[in-house]
């Protein structure tokens, strides 16, 4: 396959990459390829036997799930909704996604279903983990269920999920006391989930979230702009966890039609700060334990730099809107 060159180095080393699946990414969400490209479709065909996929998949179990054995029970977890740390059923499904794969899998399609079926009847899965189902929407669509009732009723839930800073909890917390702060990190994985979900994006509840963010200038907490909201802002992380980062933050925003909101100006400066001469962000921290091996901690990473890339993508192309402050 013929290399693509630009005059952005940092696109152009995301050109280079060897792993299929990134560069099908970047290919067909920042530079706008056609899948119906033969090069783009040579490098679909690819993926599904890449070494990346395969370690994840050598992991499963026979029945459609990845279990992880809980350093202090002893015991393993991840055939159920209780899951363990980075690799266990929803995080290998959310890492299949981010590898390109969909239901069009058949060994995706099986965990999938399978993992699906484990839905409570209120579109959740466990405990009311805004971090959980907020995250397992954007996978689920990114895998193509975006037309399952399942999906929907996940959706209908964080719809219909309100609290009075216009956050998320968790039914763990949000019994110690009614008047407790919602949660940064699982409000984080719901504003993913709905960068998502375009159809939403002028729902009241989608349009109380976004001020959620922008109150607090994306990072910051709401009532002391002095300080930062949790110490995740610090830690470039990958892959996407439960820990809150700044560029989801960043890129969930931009994709949302916010970034050029006066609000977001201190983040994306901070953002700026932390990008190499040639535009690459270096990885801070990843899970040791994470099936998914995306590189090593203090490097200059592909996956992050990426996302920078469509944030900023996503920010040139945002038209002037009247709600945003200028």
């Amino acid at each position: 396959m013929d290399i693509l060159v630009t005059n952005d180095k940092a696109l152009d080393w995301l050109l280079n990459t060897e792993n299929p699946s990134l560069r099908y990414r970047v290919m067909t969400e920042l530079l706008d390829i056609p899948v119906i490209n033969s090069e783009i479709v040579d490098l679909k065909n690819l993926i599904p036997n890449s070494p990346q996929v395969l370690q994840i998949f050598a992991k499963m179990h026979p029945d459609g799930y990845w279990l992880q054995q809980n350093e202090t029970t002893k015991r393993f977890v991840g055939d159920d909704v209780e899951y363990g740390s980075y690799a266990t059923t929803h995080f290998c499904l959310s890492y299949l996604s981010e590898l390109g794969l969909t239901k069009d899998n058949s060994l995706v399609a099986k965990a999938a279903e399978r993992y699906l079926s484990l839905q409570k009847n209120d579109g959740d899965w466990f405990l009311h983990m805004s971090c959980l189902y907020g995250y397992n929407v954007r996978t689920f669509v990114r895998l193509g269920y975006r037309d399952d009732f399942r999906i929907q009723k996940a959706i209908d839930l964080m719809l219909q999920t309100n609290r009075l800073d216009n956050g998320y909890l968790c039914d763990m917390h949000e019994k110690k006391t009614n008047k407790k702060k919602s949660c940064y990190r699982g409000t984080t994985k719901v504003l993913l989930a709905f960068s998502e979900l375009p159809e939403y994006w002028n729902h009241p509840r989608c349009i109380s979230l976004i001020d959620y963010f922008l109150d607090r200038e994306g990072i910051f907490q709401r009532n002391d702009h002095s300080r930062y909201v949790n110490k995740d802002i610090f830690a470039n992380s990958f892959p996407s966890g439960w820990y809150a980062n700044l560029w989801e933050v960043l890129y969930s925003l931009s994709k949302m039609g916010y970034a050029k909101d006066v609000r977001l100006k201190r983040a994306w400066d901070l953002l700026d700060r932390n990008l190499d001469s040639d535009g690459r962000l270096k990885l801070d921290w990843t899970p040791t334990k994470c099936i998914w091996k995306i590189g090593k901690k203090e490097v200059t990473n592909e996956w992050l730099t990426f996302y920078i890339l469509l944030a900023k993508k996503y920010r040139e192309r945002e038209k002037s809107n009247p709600d945003i402050k200028k």
